[in-house]
């Protein structure tokens, strides 16, 4: 049975099958025409701002204004799917040289950076980063590499192009396929311990985010559900592009997706009172780590021509759990972790009670729209709104507490104010109505 979601009959028939309705009960979040057009105008200004000199900076705080390989990947994702809607010739060019630029740092085994920062003696002295030339490398990534060669071929442009990047994609394909035989057919990183790097090494990178049962870690290597639907992505993208160019290499790597798919979906899917839904991870024993997170929904993000590494018949259940209240609440967001799921992070940066991340909610929402579920999308990527308008700016994330949003602060450190994938997020889904509105201007005067 071909095991893709591509078409409303069969979306609807998996909707029937459900026993609780996955809409109707919440309204979309609004914002006038003239807020959304403005706020849309200021996130644009904003990535012209962190996208310039061959780099996309993490955000508008000097704090982050150097690289970041996930950030960069994710942050030309929006930007690409939002030039379908604007035409934006000088954000396209711009966004493209980053992309094509931060390859420069590939490492020597394949692997794209978590981190890269001009020298300075100040940071040189943590244990955090190691020189590479003129740079500060951090390589604590599990994710950067498959985002990597996801998002690239969105800007390759002409054959030429595309000849000129293939070592480097061959070469980060080779990283994935040697971690993957390392780690037990899993994509997975180990505690980093030793050199004072990332403990946790997937989006949720801070220190406690994994532990789930007790204050202790599960044994490494980890195995976290969304990293595989990545791999599982950038090997059907690059199988495809390499069906007349190497077909050995495309047969290779498209039965390497296949098998992954197959173990993914006998490993990864457990059932609880409220019904099927994905491990956030497998620890090194090859056991479950059952927290209740966001992470499964980021799956559907990782979807491909229609299909996703989650098996059709599996992914009503999961859009139905990440629908539920246990996770999306409409003047928010996606929580990072479930209402009842208990987490270990007194400060509540990535997990804890109601911590929301924005470009969370975007990805999910752009894998339901993609996948068939376009009402459920369509309410999840607006559910920010309200958030990045009681802030005034684009946030990293914030916390639902007493009725109030409040912001990252243990102290020492908050979050960002303006966070670049928070505003690519935003300029991709307030562009999808604005776009919207455009074309039922031009057929209301008769244009075509």
């Amino acid at each position: 049975m071909d095991d893709k979601i591509n078409n409303v009959v069969m979306v609807e028939g998996d909707r029937q099958a459900l026993s609780d309705p996955l809409y109707d009960a919440i309204e979309p979040v609004q914002m006038t025409p003239e807020e959304l057009f403005d706020l849309n105008s200021q996130a644009r200004s904003h990535l012209l701002n962190v996208i310039n000199e061959g780099s996309i900076f993490a955000s508008e705080d000097p704090r982050f204004h150097h690289k970041f390989g996930r950030d960069t990947f994710i942050n030309s994702y929006f930007i690409a799917e939002t030039v379908r809607y604007f035409p934006d010739p000088e954000l396209w060019h711009r966004t493209k040289r980053a992309v094509l630029n931060f390859w420069e740092y590939q490492l020597s085994n394949g692997q794209a950076p978590h981190e890269i920062k001009p020298f300075n003696k100040k940071d040189a002295r943590k244990r955090f980063y190691y020189r590479n030339g003129d740079n500060l490398v951090n390589d604590d990534s599990v994710d950067a590499t498959s985002l990597a060669l996801i998002v690239t071929p969105m800007f390759i442009e002409t054959e030429e192009e595309l000849e000129q990047f293939i070592p480097k994609a061959n070469r980060a394909l080779d990283w994935i396929i040697q971690n993957m035989e390392t780690y037990n057919g899993w994509l997975s990183y180990k505690y980093n311990h030793k050199n004072g790097g990332l403990t946790n090494q997937g989006w949720m990178d801070s220190k406690d985010s994994i532990k789930w049962r007790s204050n202790r870690f599960p044994p490494d290597p980890i195995s976290l559900v969304e990293v595989q639907a990545y791999a599982w992505k950038a090997l059907r993208v690059w199988s495809d592009i390499f069906v007349q160019r190497d077909p050995q290499r495309s047969k290779d790597l498209r039965e390497k997706a296949d098998d992954l798919k197959r173990r993914f979906n006998e490993k990864f899917i457990f059932e609880d009172e409220r019904g099927l839904y994905l491990a956030h991870g497998l620890d090194g024993a090859g056991s479950q780590i059952r927290s209740i997170s966001i992470n499964p929904g980021l799956c559907l993000w990782g979807n491909y021509k229609g299909e996703s590494i989650i098996k059709s018949e599996f992914i009503p259940f999961i859009v139905r759990r990440i629908m539920s209240g246990e996770f999306f609440d409409e003047t928010a967001g996606i929580r990072t972790f479930g209402k009842d799921q208990r987490t270990f992070d007194k400060e509540a940066y990535h997990s804890g009670k109601d911590v929301f991340w924005p470009v969370t909610s975007y990805m999910i929402a752009d894998g339901l729209i993609k996948l068939g579920f376009v009402q459920e999308g369509e309410k999840v990527r607006r559910a920010p709104r309200t958030a990045i308008k009681f802030f005034g700016s684009f946030i990293e994330q914030f916390r639902r507490r007493n009725g109030l949003y409040v912001l990252f602060n243990n102290g020492r450190e908050e979050s960002c104010r303006d966070q670049t994938w928070t505003t690519a997020g935003f300029y991709w889904e307030s562009s999808m109505d604005l776009g919207l509105s455009k074309e039922k201007v031009l057929v209301s005067n008769g244009s075509s």
